[in-house]
């Protein structure tokens, strides 16, 4: 996989795209973080203000306990925030990917299981790719197969193609979510930082 969803050009590609929506999303997330803070802070007052009632010592340690916390739900919160805006920008990216390159990068993952095919009778189900381009893919990923029939599948998780062998012992999917996946295992430390940079100081 590492020469299909890990290459340069759509890295940088990517990376362009997270620039772009940086602004705005880095604002959100701080706004988010910002109520998020203030909210845990009036329930910590307003606790305070009940323990007070049994002991001041007591809601001291409370309120200390609550504020050291509060570090950490930032975190947190900065965290879940990034990654879900990490994934629609990669989401965004690979909906806009020309017909072409999503072709090219199926026929890529598919080739990679041409030998469990070789012989067989092959079903290659297709989503948001032309018949002519899942054929031209099918014909030079899996030239080795006896045959190949070809039918449209909308319930794919994303743009692609899957192929199997017509019993459905044999199957690989080549679809746009598996690259984005790939993209996002290898390179989310340098994505989130493009798309967020802010929000990731101090991130590990």
């Amino acid at each position: 996989m590492e020469e299909i969803a890990g290459s340069d050009a759509i890295r940088r590609e990517v990376l362009e795209d997270a620039r772009k929506k940086a602004a705005k999303l880095l604002a959100e997330a701080d706004e988010a973080a910002a109520m998020a803070i203030a909210e845990a802070e009036a329930r910590a007052r307003s606790s305070v203000g009940e323990i007070a009632r049994t002991g001041e010592a007591r809601a001291e340690r409370f309120r200390a306990e609550t504020l050291a916390r509060l570090p950490l739900e930032l975190r947190r919160i900065r965290t879940v925030f990034v990654d879900a805006r990490l994934r629609e920008a990669m989401g965004w990216f690979l909906d806009g990917l020309a017909e072409d390159r999503v072709a090219a990068l199926a026929e890529a993952m598919l080739a990679r299981g041409e030998s469990f095919f070789s012989g067989q009778t092959v079903v290659v189900a297709r989503r948001g790719i032309s018949e002519a381009a899942a054929r031209a893919c099918a014909a030079r990923a899996l030239g080795s197969a006896a045959a190949t029939k070809f039918a449209v599948d909308e319930s794919l998780p994303a743009r692609g193609l899957t192929a199997a062998v017509e019993d459905g012992r044999v199957g690989i999917r080549a679809t746009m979510d598996l690259v984005g996946d790939e993209l996002l295992d290898r390179d989310r430390g340098e994505l989130a930082r493009a798309l967020c940079p802010e929000a990731m100081e101090g991130q590990a």
